[in-house]
């Protein structure tokens, strides 16, 4: 009876403490994809008419400023998550614990997240569905997923707490490697246009 009780209390902390987290970042990621729908025409335009100048700036202006605005963001969640969980935990201490804990983690991860969205966004505006497909459904989807049905069996409460910032460095990480690849892609593209003006 005691250990149903206590998984019940877990249960209703760990969803109660989600919930608050969740409405926290979510003020953070409007604000980037908020963003990111001016950045999405400008670079499609940009690849459409092959100025790929325009859009490597494009790109890079748009991963500086949302990276910039992600920072100061997760910032403030890590050395403000005791108050900022304070107000939505009317007085419980044990979810405040938590909720402090998992905050403090979402924080740190979310600098991470104006990386990952802009190339998201960017694949989507390049005609890149697949790819743009599979980047936007990693961090809630593709990583999420696997990660909080198996990290709580190995972790328990650690494994609810951490699984979105676990799934975001691995949304990153896969990232990069994209990145990575649809460089490669654009500077052979350009250099292509760079040959094809040349022996014009």
């Amino acid at each position: 009876m005691k250990l149903s009780v206590y998984h019940y209390k877990t249960e209703l902390i760990s969803s109660q403490k989600m919930g608050a987290v969740t409405r926290v970042t979510s003020m953070g990621t409007l604000v980037v994809f908020g963003f990111l729908k001016g950045f999405q025409p400008i670079a499609g335009f940009s690849y459409g008419a092959k100025k790929f100048d325009r859009l490597r700036e494009a790109i890079k202006t748009s991963i500086l400023w949302s990276s910039i605005f992600c920072v100061v963001v997760g910032l403030l969640m890590v050395l403000f998550s005791t108050q900022i969980i304070s107000q939505f935990a009317n007085g419980n201490v044990d979810m405040i614990a938590v909720g402090e804990k998992s905050l403090m983690a979402n924080g740190f991860s979310f600098f991470l997240f104006g990386f990952y969205t802009v190339y998201s966004s960017l694949f989507l505006a390049l005609g890149k569905g697949t790819a743009g497909f599979i980047l936007g459904a990693c961090r809630q989807g593709i990583c999420f997923v696997p990660v909080i049905l198996i990290l709580p069996l190995i972790w328990g409460m650690n494994g609810i707490l951490y699984a979105q910032p676990i799934a975001d460095v691995i949304s990153a990480i896969i990232t990069a490697f994209m990145a990575l690849h649809l460089r490669k892609e654009l500077a052979e593209a350009e250099a292509l246009i760079g040959l094809e003006k040349a022996n014009k």
